[in-house]
């Protein structure tokens, strides 16, 4: 483990807590979501980009795009969280890192999870500008 990386359990304040577990559930759903479009179509992105970006906001809203491609009823992060997120780890996080964490929790027991920190910094600046 990394200076930059801290267990998600230690990180975790009092107030946060139900956000971080949010955050982390987005975040599984967003690789369960990739993980089965790997699994039954194409290869995964290799790039953040237009397939990245349906993939993350599959996985993060919780719900398929209607055929307007808009994102309705979201089941679990909103969409303005999710389109900030994504957003974020775009401008901030190279792709391989993003891709990185992804096998690390795909690979991690229930609790074990670790966020780097340029990504937990991107989730909570989402936190702040959308409210969630």
């Amino acid at each position: 483990m990394s200076v930059n990386d801290r267990p998600l359990h230690r990180t975790a304040r009092r107030s946060t807590g139900r956000y971080r577990r949010v955050a982390t559930g987005v975040l599984g759903a967003v690789i369960a979501a990739a993980a089965l479009i790997g699994c039954t179509g194409p290869t995964q992105p290799k790039e953040y980009g237009d397939a990245y970006k349906e993939n993350f906001m599959i996985g993060c809203t919780g719900v398929e795009p209607n055929e307007e491609g808009q994102f309705v009823d979201p089941s679990l992060g909103t969409v303005s969280y999710c389109e900030c997120v994504y957003q974020g780890l775009v401008k901030t996080v190279p792709f391989d890192q993003v891709e990185a964490f992804e096998k690390q929790q795909a690979e991690s027991e229930a609790g074990q999870i670790v966020v780097p920190a340029n990504i937990e910094t991107v989730y909570d600046r989402c936190k702040s500008s959308t409210g969630t």
